[in-house]
């Protein structure tokens, strides 16, 4: 492959190594989504210039125009996508796994698998310093960065590295330049969308309304540049005399998936509530992101919210992001964990983080509540401080940027380097370690009987930031690794792996976490004690009808139908617990014997686990699958093979004579 621009910089990185040539280990790499720009692509040509095997999955046509190099496209639906990428990281012998934002949907599947066949995941993003830098971690990004905590820890880890050059080195790229490749992007996903007809896209808003509010943004920012120039300059003006609040994107996932808000507007109404309630004679200046897309009103809901509080005269919002003299001068800044709260330190200022940040660490930032920051705010160790920019770039960042010429340029080279040695092998996370960086509050989750597909993947559709999940099965590589995928996507979890235990773990774990969703698979025994608390308390109890099974030793277990779930259902019909039961359909139970067609009884576990999901938040007394819909086209597809004497002929006369269970099934994605 050719090495166009890969400069002398790169050449003497590499041959470093072992003195020019190829790599001394052959690897292969499987991208997926990346930058908006062709850095991938590039970085996939010196890979393998280098001799190692590089592949990617493109998702949508805009992954499609910035990756030139040999690819598979996914055109299947997300619930396919864990079969699928499973047999792509086993046909090409996957041994590294970059992903571009550890928390979008796709990426968190891949690399669950990934990680289950030893499979190194890396994590890529902009870097949490900035400018001029980029981020490659193992595992996860934020909260689920291996990078220590502990102050005593951090000091030791920067002995291990020379101080870092944080002066800028390379000229970042033009807002027209960046806007430019966004719009090309996503043009290409939105009007790509017959070629990609399933995929799921992990923004909050369509690209094209965000477009639209844009350059409404722009045109109201043009009419009000005077007057917002004027405000910066009489805070500036005034040094500590104001709090700062930066605003961050409402799409950014360092609110959705590293914070307990749902966006940032709930992050507004706690800031300005605590800050009406201080008293303090300060101001607290908002500072509207600059690249915000003007779908949420900023400015009207905060000076709704602090009229309704009494304190309109005391708070400024204020367009276009902040301006450095602003930052500098607050008496305080407070973040949900922008990299700003970051800027910030250095400039010596008192930081309060109101999510999960990688540099949220007693001595650097506030580590009392909120309420106490506006009359007490504690300021950095300036010590700690260096000590932690020595071991978080050393460790995690790299020098270089995703856009710009030769910055990409660099880029690839150090990142290869890296590859090629793997990123810093930082110790791993324990699960008492994610449990304490959860931030979300949220629902708490008892399965009773995890080692099937079904009860598998309805551990990972609860499992997020937040949530707490007990999980009861027998002791197995599938129940550890489950636990493993679930706290990987934010959840704290709790395992029993003892039938003895069981009554008594679920206890301990309902005093702790009162339960508010208990699914029993009633092919084990059903957890009474549990099931009796909730009744007295309410909450919601799922049983998994016996005849529902995907475990292999019971798919030759004769069919019959199970009365457990309905004597259940009569015992507690008169508490303040709503109860559901999980069973197949009876429709594909009545059309599967007629047609001979054991597989209209099957269904993939990730879509049923989440119709489950679905059926419990709606309240539903039984849920059913497969649904009509889909039994009556599989039936169709089953009659058409016969009608062409296409489908292999067989002896099966009656259901209750076929060796086939009904099983939860992997239905396999789109090929190339």
């Amino acid at each position: 492959m050719p090495m166009d621009g890969i400069d002398s910089v790169y050449q003497h990185l590499v041959e470093r190594r072992d003195g020019g040539g190829q790599a001394s280990r052959v690897r292969s790499f499987l991208f997926l989504q990346g930058p908006i720009s062709d850095f991938n692509d590039r970085l996939g040509r010196a890979l393998i210039a280098r001799g190692h095997r590089v592949h990617r999955v493109n998702l949508h046509l805009g992954d499609q125009l910035f990756w030139r190099l040999p690819a598979t496209h996914f055109r299947g639906r997300f619930d396919e996508w864990r079969g699928f990428i499973r047999d792509i990281l086993d046909t090409h012998a996957v041994t590294d796994l970059i992903v571009h934002g550890d928390r979008r949907p796709y990426h968190i599947v891949a690399a669950e698998e990934a990680r289950a066949r030893g499979i190194a995941v890396i994590a890529t993003d902009l870097g949490y310093v900035r400018p001029d830098w980029v981020t490659i971690e193992y595992d996860g990004l934020t909260t689920y960065s291996r990078f220590p905590r502990d102050p005593d820890a951090i000091r030791a880890l920067a002995e291990k590295f020379p101080p870092p050059d944080l002066m800028p080195r390379f000229r970042g790229p033009s807002f027209a330049y960046i806007a430019a490749l966004d719009v090309i992007y996503n043009f290409a996903l939105v009007l790509g969308r017959p070629l990609y007809p399933h995929y799921q896209c992990h923004g909050i808003f369509h690209p094209f309304a965000e477009y639209v509010g844009w350059m409404w943004t722009l045109a109201r920012q043009n009419v009000t540049r005077r007057a917002t120039i004027a405000a910066k300059g009489r805070l500036a003006a005034a040094p500590q005399s104001y709090f700062l609040f930066p605003l961050q994107l409402a799409t950014d996932y360092q609110i959705r998936a590293h914070s307990q808000f749902v966006d940032g507007r709930d992050a507004v109404r706690q800031v300005i509530t605590s800050y009406a309630a201080s008293g303090t004679t300060r101001k607290l200046a908002i500072a509207i992101h600059p690249l915000d897309n003007g779908l949420i009103d900023w400015r009207r809901l905060a000076m709704s919210i602090a009229r309704d509080l009494g304190v309109a005269d005391q708070v400024v919002v204020l367009d276009c992001g902040t301006p450095h003299q602003v930052l500098r001068n607050a008496a305080g800044v407070v973040t949900i964990n922008s990299t700003s709260g970051l800027t910030a330190l250095y400039e010596g200022l008192p930081v309060k983080v109101l999510g999960s940040a990688i540099f949220d660490i007693p001595g650097l930032t506030h580590q009392g509540d909120l309420d106490g920051f506006w009359k007490n705010p504690t300021r950095p160790d300036k010590d700690l401080l260096e000590a932690f920019a020595r071991a978080l770039i050393g460790s995690t960042q790299l020098k270089g940027g995703y856009y710009e010429a030769e910055a990409k340029t660099h880029t690839v080279a150090a990142l290869i380097e890296r590859l090629e040695q793997r990123p810093y092998p930082l110790p791993p996370l324990t699960a008492a370690e994610l449990a304490a960086r959860q931030t979300k509050t949220g629902s708490s989750v008892a399965i009773f009987g995890v080692g099937s597909e079904l009860t598998v993947a309805l551990a990972r559709a609860y499992a997020e930031p937040g949530t707490r999940l007990c999980l009861i099965g027998p002791s197995s590589d599938v129940l550890e690794r489950t636990a493993d995928d679930c706290r990987h996507r934010g959840a704290v979890v709790e395992l029993c792996t003892s039938p003895s235990l069981a009554e008594k773990v679920l206890e301990d774990f309902d005093e702790r976490a009162p339960i508010d969703i208990l699914l029993a698979d009633l092919d084990y025994q059903a957890p009474r004690v549990a099931v009796a608390r909730m009744a007295r308390r309410g909450g919601h109890i799922a049983f998994i009808d016996r005849d529902f099974h995907s475990h292999p030793s019971l798919r030759s277990t004769p069919f019959r139908p199970s009365d457990d779930s309905e004597v259940w259902r009569q015992r507690l019909i008169d508490t303040a617990v709503a109860v559901s039961v999980i069973r197949p359909s009876d429709f594909a139970r009545r059309l599967a014997p007629r047609l001979q067609q054991p597989d209209l009884l099957t269904e993939n576990p990730e879509r049923a686990a989440r119709a489950i999901c679905s059926g419990i938040s709606r309240g539903q007394a039984t849920i059913e699958f497969p649904g009509t819909a889909m039994t009556a086209m599989r039936a169709l597809r089953a009659a058409f093979r016969v009608w062409t004497k296409s489908a292999p002929h067989g002896s099966v006369d009656t259901m209750e004579d076929a060796p086939e269970e009904i099983a939860l099934r992997r239905e396999p994605g789109a090929g190339n």
